[in-house]
C-alpha cells in the first residue's frame, strides 16, 4: 500500500500483458470499482497501481527528517516527492543526475504551486544566500508566494512585470557567459571546481530561476522570443555555469511553448493535467490525465530508466512560516 495506490505486481506471460490489462481498464471501473492509475512492466512482472478509496498525506515534515537538509556545503540536490514503488524520496537534480532545466505541468488542483514551494523550501534550507540565488518569475502577481517575499535568496523580490523579467532572462545569459571567463582564468571547468579554487569572497551561488505560469506573458511575441532565446542559449552550457531554470505552466501548449523550447527543458515534473493530448505535450507520453490530483506526481528525468510515480508532500503553512522566520533571523 502506497499514499495513493495498492500497487500490486503479477508475474508476466502471454496471459497476462500490459496491453491486455489497460484494454479492461473501463471494464474493472464500472464493474468493479477499481481505478488502474497506472500499468507498468518490469522485469518478469506486470506491476498494477490502484486508487485507494482514502490516500495519505505525507507531511513535508516527515520527508526532511529522512533527508535531512543541512547548509555545510551548499546543495543543488532537492527532496521534492515520496516515490510511489518503494516509498523512497525522490530528488531532483540538475547539477549532475538529472538535466540542467525543467518543465513542471498541472492543471488547477493538481499540486502545482505545493511542488513549486517545495523545491523554494528545498532550495533554502540547504544553502545559504551566498550558496544560491533564487529568481523567481510570476504573472499572478505572486498571489501563490507572499510568504517567500522576504527570503533572503531572493534578493531583487518576486518579479511580477514582463518586461523587468525579459531584462533579467536576458541578463542570465550575460552571467553565464562572465562565469565562463572567470572559470577560463581560473583553469575550471565547471562551478564546483571554480568555488573550490577560489577564496571564500569569490564563490559564485548557484542561480535558480523559477518561472510561474509562463504561458500567460507567452502570447506575447516579444517574450516568447525572449524566453525561446534565452533558453537555447543556456541549454548547453548553464548546467556547468551553475544556472538551472524551472518552468512551470498549466498547459504549456505548441502555440505558447515551441518544441524546440520544450526540448531543452530536459526534466518533466507532470502532476494531473486535463487530457492525453495535454500529457503528451508535457510529459512525451500519455498517463498524467489519469493521475489523482493534489500532488500526485508523474516524473521524467534524465538518468532515470522509467517514468516515476511519486507524491508531492505537503507543507502546513505553520510549517512554512517557522522555516522562514528562521531563515531570516
Amino acid at each position: 500500500m502506497t499514499p495513493n495506490v495498492a500497487l500490486l505486481k503479477f508475474a508476466g506471460s502471454a496471459n497476462l500483458t500490459i496491453e491486455q490489462v489497460g484494454k479492461r481498464r473501463s471494464e474493472f471501473l464500472t464493474t468493479y470499482g477499481l481505478n488502474i492509475i497506472s500499468v507498468q512492466p518490469e522485469p518478469g512482472v506486470v506491476s498494477i497501481a490502484i486508487e485507494r478509496p482514502h490516500r495519505e498525506i505525507i507531511g513535508l515534515a516527515s520527508v526532511w527528517k529522512r533527508w535531512p537538509p543541512t547548509r555545510t556545503q551548499g546543495n543543488q540536490n532537492i527532496a521534492i516527492a515520496v516515490r510511489e514503488n518503494d516509498g523512497s524520496i525522490l530528488f531532483l537534480d540538475p547539477s549532475q543526475k538529472h538535466a540542467p532545466h525543467t518543465l513542471i505541468a498541472g492543471s488547477t488542483g493538481s499540486g502545482k504551486s505545493v511542488l513549486m514551494q517545495n523545491i523554494l523550501l528545498g532550495i533554502a534550507a540547504t544553502n545559504t544566500p551566498t550558496q544560491a540565488e533564487i529568481v523567481l518569475i510570476d504573472p499572478k502577481q505572486g498571489v501563490d508566494y507572499f510568504q517567500f517575499e522576504n527570503l533572503p535568496h531572493l534578493g531583487g523580490g518576486i518579479i511580477v512585470d514582463d518586461s523587468q523579467a525579459i531584462t533579467k532572462l536576458q541578463s542570465l545569459v550575460i552571467e553565464m557567459n562572465s562565469r565562463y571567463t572567470r572559470f577560463k582564468e581560473a583553469r575550471a571547468n565547471n562551478i564546483t571546481s571554480y568555488n573550490s579554487k577560489v577564496d571564500v569572497t569569490e564563490r559564485m551561488p548557484t542561480i535558480w530561476l523559477i518561472h510561474d505560469e509562463f504561458a500567460e506573458w507567452m502570447m506575447v511575441n516579444e517574450y516568447k522570443e525572449a524566453v525561446s532565446t534565452t533558453v537555447q542559449r543556456l541549454g548547453v552550457k548553464a548546467r556547468a555555469a551553475g544556472i538551472h531554470l524551472i518552468f512551470a505552466a498549466q498547459r504549456p501548449d505548441a502555440n505558447v511553448m515551441p518544441m524546440q523550447l520544450r526540448s531543452n527543458l530536459g526534466n518533466r515534473l507532470i502532476l494531473r493535467v486535463d487530457g492525453e493530448g495535454t500529457s503528451e505535450i508535457s510529459l512525451g507520453e500519455k498517463g498524467a490525465e489519469k493521475l489523482l490530483g493534489r500532488g500526485h506526481l508523474l516524473a521524467k528525468l534524465e538518468g532515470e530508466s522509467a517514468l516515476v510515480y511519486a507524491q508531492v508532500p505537503l507543507a502546513s503553512e505553520a510549517f512554512v512560516d517557522a522555516f522562514l522566520q528562521s531563515t531570516a533571523q
